[in-house]
């Protein structure tokens, strides 16, 4: 089962998303993960207040040594909050698309 990475912060800090994204390139290099999605949260005059970039790793079994590894290294962003989330197959009976519109 595949786990997802929800890496939260601050859209405002600099550099933060730069550092995060050369972090998900190396683990994208080394097929171990990839990037799902960037989203931002915008305040009032479309400023960009937070963001989160999801990270689906393909090997949820190295999940907790990659935590470590990164939560030691000095040169990780702070102020980036991160939630794990393990991915469950889903089976929905969607219905046939017609053929002819």
């Amino acid at each position: 089962m595949e786990a997802l990475l929800l890496l939260e912060y601050d859209a405002r800090a600099e550099g933060t998303r730069q550092a995060l994204l050369g972090r998900v390139e190396r683990l994208a290099l080394a097929s171990q993960g990839r990037l799902r999605f960037v989203a931002t949260e915008r305040e009032g005059q479309d400023l960009p207040l937070r963001e989160i970039m999801a990270l689906e790793l393909s090997k949820p079994a190295g999940l907790a040594a990659l935590l470590s590894f990164w939560q030691a290294d000095a040169s990780f962003p702070p102020g980036v909050e991160i939630r794990t989330l393990k991915l469950e197959a889903v089976r929905v009976r969607e219905p046939a698309l017609p053929l002819f519109p």
